[in-house]
C-alpha cells in the first residue's frame, strides 16, 4: 500500500505537468495562428510558462521522495 501511495504521489505531478505543457503548447499555437508577427513574444511567454509548470512538477516529485523516506 505504501508503494502505491508513493507511485501516485510521484505520478500525479508528472501527469498534471504533461497536461499543462500540452495546454500551453495549444494556446501558443493558437496565438501564433492569430498573430504570426508576434512569434518571438509568444515563444518567450510559452517557454516561461513551461518553466513554471516544470518547476511545480519537480517540487511535487521532490515532495513525493521526501514523504517516502520520512
Amino acid at each position: 500500500m505504501e508503494a502505491l501511495a508513493f507511485g501516485l504521489t510521484f505520478a500525479l505531478p508528472a501527469l498534471a505537468a504533461a497536461v499543462a505543457v500540452g495546454m500551453i503548447g495549444v494556446a501558443a499555437l493558437n496565438g501564433f495562428a492569430r498573430n504570426p508577427e508576434k512569434l518571438s513574444d509568444i515563444r518567450s511567454l510559452m517557454i516561461t510558462a513551461i518553466v513554471f509548470v516544470d518547476s511545480l512538477a519537480i517540487i511535487g516529485i521532490i515532495v513525493a521522495i521526501i514523504a517516502r523516506f520520512i
